[in-house]
């Protein structure tokens, strides 16, 4: 059962957003999709990151038990879907804080274990993964007789991680290598219920750690060696989640500051490379309990704020918050989805928001479940190319590249083009930049890229990045598939391995004695080509096909598997073109090959057939 947002929380919301001197104010982004990878209930997403290449890593707890709970990893695909899914869980109860892919392709995590504590208290750990989930070293850090757990773990640009947490009662920053082995630790002395939440590796080699110490919402900066630069507290009673460093060094910061026993409010700070404050954002409703926490913060790639928590109404109902702000503190848009609460933000790799937490599958929260959502990007990219084959010897790949976006802000982004060959690497061609006017589509004509005759023949991807390409983060992403040297196949086995047709069958109009106009001595035409457009889709496109000669044309979609899905054309058809809509509603994300074969039914199909194939790549 799903709880409506009140009229109140609406209203209040529209209150608080307009105490802001915003530029602009607009709808935000729609609902792409949202998963829920729920087992057993009781479940709640605690990170999720884009892995680069595209997709997701997600850890959150997942009850194992009536009474002991695990460790849930699952890596996911652009559009949500599992690609491999694990639970840890060595007998007692394990948690787990955070994780993020690493450069070897693999991934660190970090959080807190009763399994492997040797005296049955909380320890702190951080693990490797590799790029399929298996582990491949862990670090317990705490062996005392307090409870200890590691918030959360980064890898460090210069090598090796670092990871903040609680360690004998006391804040940390704990410093390690490659391995896992130990390099160096910093504490702060015992303060009552204290806590390190999250590190920020910072460009000139040292570290931002938010969290609470001695009881209010906390900054501190440190070196390389994890000494203290500075130290603020800038809310009394309160608590900061998560930390960024800007390009230009700034800091933003969310998090919550307690204003009575019962409620607390939402903080979103900036300060700049010495702790200065810039400005802050709060929200609450101090005449009730209501209460509001922004709990995680992301730099986007146009250089914006995605902030995401969660807010109650007055029933005292949490519902899923998503804020996005300028770099000066106003509120550019804002999402309310209902009944749930989040943890997490990041930007995929086309631009999309994603965010995760728990969803409350009835209005007493007896049952919670591990639930992401994702945007819509705010820049939308459809590419246009004038061939998709480029001949043996070389030539040049055109195409035009339409662009519409509900940015609010008038933003200057990069732009560039990324050509990918079969293995999945890449080249980066046409770097430039690109200023986009709120709301207003913008058309880009004739981009050109030499595709040389050295480069070996196969299937390529043509990338168009909208974003900023020193972090190569897009705020919108196109792509179509191109081919270098020959594509089509001459088939002898015919449709389906000759599995439709039989020796002898007639097309409708063609007596057996007869020759077939417009057919060679074989029963083949010269030539034909198929093509599809758009390519990528994301729900419809248009299979063309062009036949010097009537002929009878079978048209099939298969998928990577090799299962036939859709069935197009099965009919004689004059010379000419023809085109065929593939309606992908009902089919999942992929890649997926249409295969146009003519032949003459009159002969024998395992002799007489020969068919083109055309790849086609549908995205979410």
């Amino acid at each position: 059962m799903s709880h409506p947002v009140k009229s109140y929380l609406k209203s209040f919301y529209v209150c608080v957003l307009l105490s802001f001197t915003a530029t602009a104010f607009t709808q935000p982004p729609d609902t792409l999709w949202s998963h829920d990878y729920g087992m057993v209930g009781s479940e709640r997403v605690e990170c999720i990151r884009p892995v680069p290449g595209g997709g997701y890593i997600i850890t959150g707890d997942t009850r194992v038990a009536p009474s002991m709970y695990g460790v849930r990893t699952i890596r996911t695909d652009e559009d949500g879907n599992e690609i491999w899914s694990m639970v840890e869980n060595g007998g007692e109860t394990d948690g787990v804080s955070y994780i993020e892919p690493t450069s070897d392709g693999g991934f660190i995590q970090g959080g807190s274990t009763l399994s492997y504590s040797p005296n049955f208290t909380w320890e702190g750990y951080v693990r490797k993964l590799n790029a399929g989930g298996e582990t491949e070293w862990a670090r317990l850090i705490g062996t005392n007789n307090i409870d200890d757990w590691v918030a959360c773990v980064r890898e460090v640009p210069s090598g090796g991680y670092v990871a903040v947490g609680v360690d004998n009662a006391q804040w940390f920053l704990w410093r390690m290598g490659p391995q896992g082995q130990y390099m160096w630790e910093r504490h702060l002395p015992y303060e009552f219920d204290t806590r390190a939440n999250f590190v920020e590796p910072l460009a000139d080699g040292g570290f931002i750690v938010a969290g609470n110490y001695p009881d209010g919402f906390n900054l501190i900066k440190t070196d390389s060696q994890g000494l203290i630069v500075w130290q603020n507290e800038y809310f009394d009673g309160g608590w900061a989640y998560c930390a960024r460093e800007l390009p230009n060094g700034n800091i933003v910061a969310s998090g919550q500051m307690w204003y009575s026993q019962l409620a607390f409010a939402w903080e979103v700070i900036m300060v700049d490379h010495e702790g200065n404050v810039i400005w802050t954002h709060e929200i609450d409703e101090e005449d009730t309990n209501t209460s509001f926490m922004a709990n995680e913060c992301w730099v986007m790639a146009d250089g914006n704020i995605v902030v995401c928590g969660m807010g109650q109404d007055e029933e005292l109902f949490f519902h899923r918050w998503i804020i996005k702000y300028d770099l000066e503190g106003n509120v550019l848009w804002h999402k309310i989805i209902p009944d749930g609460e989040l943890f997490t933000v990041c930007q995929g790799r086309d631009g999309g928001i994603v965010v995760g937490g728990l969803d409350h599958t009835d209005i007493w929260h007896s049952s919670i479940r591990f639930r992401i959502y994702k945007l819509e990007p705010e820049v939308e990219i459809d590419l246009q190319p004038d061939l998709t084959v480029i001949p043996e010897d070389g030539g040049w790949l055109t195409y035009d590249a339409e662009i519409n976006n509900i940015l609010v802000n008038t933003t200057t982004m990069d732009t560039w083009t990324f050509i990918v060959n079969q293995n999945g690497n890449g080249t980066v061609v046409n770097p430039s930049q690109i200023t986009l006017e709120p709301g207003i589509p913008y058309n880009v004509e004739d981009i050109t890229i030499e595709i040389p005759a050295e480069i070996p023949d196969g299937e390529y991807t043509c990338e168009y990045h909208i974003g900023n390409i020193t972090t190569d983060q897009n705020m919108g992403l196109g792509a179509f598939t191109f081919w270098k040297g020959e594509v089509g196949v001459d088939d002898p086995s015919g449709p389906g391995n000759g599995e439709d047709m039989k020796p002898g069958d007639e097309s409708p109009g063609y007596p057996d004695d007869n020759p077939r106009p417009g057919f060679s001595e074989t029963g083949l035409p010269d030539a034909f080509t198929v093509s599809a457009h758009p390519n990528p889709f994301n729900a419809l496109t248009t299979i063309t096909l062009s036949l010097p000669q009537p002929g009878d044309v079978r048209v099939t979609v298969y998928n990577a598997l090799g299962q036939e899905v859709v069935l197009l054309n099965d009919t004689l058809l004059p010379a000419g073109t023809h085109s065929f809509t593939l309606d992908a509603t009902n089919m999942a994300s992929g890649l997926y090959f249409v295969r146009a074969t003519v032949w003459d039914r009159r002969l024998e199909v395992t002799s007489r057939a020969t068919h083109r194939v055309q790849k086609v790549l549908l995205v979410r």
